[in-house]
């Protein structure tokens, strides 16, 4: 006879994963939150770090005691992007005048499970004061724009049955039924560097917030997000024969920043740079060839702006 008498979870159970923005830091939003769709999820990554601080004691090989001083929790959403503003949390920096992409978000995560019987039920987990610290899109030819999202979490809730939430607006996985975005949606010359477009095999751009998070004694949790120094950097593959304008503006010293845009969608989305450099360029020339030449260029940019154009 089996020991499991319950049916196992599993992710087609996921009712609904969606967003809010915090009112006050790690503090659950209960009166009649509106929640935000994440889109399209293909995962979701929690994480919990607890840290135990060991002591020892004159007169024995053993640990005395082992003591908890601190939760650190932190969360991965990989998805397909059809829309900005979940991207934006992530690529714009904070605007202190208008409070723009300065605070945090709770993530509400909604699925069933079983509790050791053979019926399921619904539950409810709450991340609370979550910012994100690193976004990375990415496409390449035959394939789909992806997004991964890295997020500095203040607290992640044990799962309970109950709702929380009075009257709350929250919308279903079920429910959304817009296309994922392919390679196709860009055209077949997506990039343009200083006025000048390129076809494009892979392309790549990550932001990373540096997120400052304090916590202080009495708390034994994050109790504050800060967005730290921002920096962007990116890559892309790209076919030689073009002209040479690429390879004269990584040779040229000192190089010229210049404005560059790719189109994932247009109209849709499309990320736009400025003080856009080549850093680094990797083009191997091999006997017996299996490829076409192509130039890997690593590239830095002072702003990348997510826009419809």
């Amino acid at each position: 006879m089996s020991s499991i008498t319950w049916p196992l979870a599993h992710s087609a159970r996921a009712e609904a994963f969606a967003y809010t923005p915090e009112t006050t830091f790690r503090t659950l939003k209960t009166a009649s939150p509106t929640y935000t769709s994440v889109g399209i999820v293909s995962e979701i990554r929690p994480r919990i770090n607890d840290v135990e601080i060991d002591t020892r004691n004159l007169g024995s090989h053993l640990i005395y005691a082992r003591q908890t001083a601190f939760h650190s929790y932190g969360l991965t959403i990989n998805c397909y992007p059809f829309d900005l503003p979940f991207l934006q949390l992530g690529s714009e920096p904070p605007n202190y005048t208008s409070g723009t992409n300065v605070g945090t978000q709770q993530f509400l995560y909604k699925y069933q499970q079983a509790q050791g019987t053979a019926g399921t039920q619904s539950h409810y987990v709450f991340f609370l004061g979550c910012k994100m610290n690193t976004l990375e899109l990415s496409v390449s030819s035959q394939g789909l724009v992806e997004a991964s999202t890295d997020w500095i979490v203040g607290e992640i809730t044990v799962p309970v049955t109950a709702n929380p939430l009075t009257t709350p607006t929250i919308p279903a996985l079920s429910a959304i039924s817009t296309p994922p975005i392919s390679n196709i949606d860009g055209g077949n010359t997506p990039m343009t560097i200083n006025g000048v477009t390129y076809p494009i095999k892979e392309f790549r751009i990550q932001w990373n917030n540096n997120i400052i998070a304090d916590d202080f004694n009495g708390s034994g949790l994050v109790d504050q997000l800060t967005t730290g120094g921002i920096t962007i950097s990116g890559s892309f593959r790209t076919p030689v024969g073009k002209n040479l304008t690429l390879e004269t503006a990584v040779h040229d010293f000192p190089q010229t920043g210049v404005n560059a845009s790719y189109t994932f969608k247009a109209g849709t989305m499309v990320c736009n740079m400025t003080e856009f450099k080549l850093v680094a360029d990797d083009n191997p020339h091999t006997s017996g060839p299996t490829d076409t030449d192509k130039h890997s260029f690593n590239f830095v940019a002072k702003t990348a702006a997510l826009a419809t154009s």
